[in-house]
């Protein structure tokens, strides 16, 4: 009888547990605290967020990119050397992997976040040739939205992001 009682308590706050990791309200919490722990601006961080996820944990893309900052997993390999497979279903770590990216990008590209977001979207090769293609040297206040033109979906991401 203790046994199935214990299992019963177990099993409730596991669903609590849950139900607080998974839901939209919570991922909006941890996506303020997540960008506070990493230095982040809170405002740019929340908005990404919003628009990769709408704050669904269990959000994936046809490109395969998994949870509220819509990493791939090529990507969380590369920047988390903690990686391991399904890490990126867990909301807190998905959060904290999308953090450590993007300040990675926003230092790879000195400061500029338009062109930070366009590689966090399109991905930092693809960035990369085009700068090197348009013979760009990296203002840190510019706006290069209008660089991305020719890629619709990076061109909307920005947009959406920063307005």
């Amino acid at each position: 009888m203790k046994l199935k009682r214990g299992l019963r308590f177990f099993i409730f706050w596991l669903l609590v547990l849950i139900i607080l990791l998974y839901n939209p309200l919570s991922a909006r919490l941890m996506t303020i605290i997540t960008a506070r722990k990493h230095g982040l601006d809170r405002e740019l961080f929340y908005r990404l967020i919003s628009v990769e996820s709408s704050f669904r944990s269990l959000a994936y893309s046809r490109s395969r990119a998994i949870g509220l900052g819509q990493v791939q997993r090529k990507t969380a390999e590369y920047i988390y050397p903690n990686y391991f497979p399904g890490i990126l279903w867990f909301p807190p770590t998905n959060l904290h992997i999308s953090a450590i990216y993007l300040k990675y990008l926003l230092n790879k590209y000195r400061g500029n976040v338009s062109l930070s977001l366009a590689a966090y979207n399109w991905g930092e090769t693809n960035v990369d040739r085009k700068l090197r293609s348009e013979n760009i040297t990296i203002d840190s206040e510019e706006n290069y939205r209008y660089l991305f033109r020719n890629v619709p979906e990076t061109y909307v991401f920005i947009k959406n992001v920063l307005e």
